[in-house]
């Protein structure tokens, strides 16, 4: 298992960061955002679980190429590759 690659990317007036996945299992190791930070999530290729890993919550979501994910803010998650080659792109929501 391996760290996610990070990128930043620019579309027009949209940023976000892009992450790569090259191996199946490779992880977005577990973050949190501030109240107005967080993000939503789009699947651009493969498949990612995300999960929750906050004490008092316990969720997980699957998403494949097309889904987006909004991500609640002040709560610890994770993005776990589900196949090789996956990318996803999180662009903030504040």
């Amino acid at each position: 298992m391996a760290d996610a690659i990070p990128s930043l990317q620019d579309y027009n007036s949209l940023k976000g960061t892009r992450y790569e996945f090259p191996k199946k299992d490779d992880v977005l190791k577990a973050h949190y955002h501030s109240k107005g930070q967080g993000h939503i999530t789009i699947c651009q290729s493969g498949s990612v679980l995300i999960k929750s890993v906050y004490l008092d919550s316990n969720w997980e979501k699957i998403a494949k190429v097309g889904d987006v994910c909004d991500l609640p803010d002040e709560e610890w998650h994770e993005i776990i590759a589900l196949e090789d080659n996956t990318k996803i792109l999180n662009i903030p929501k504040g």
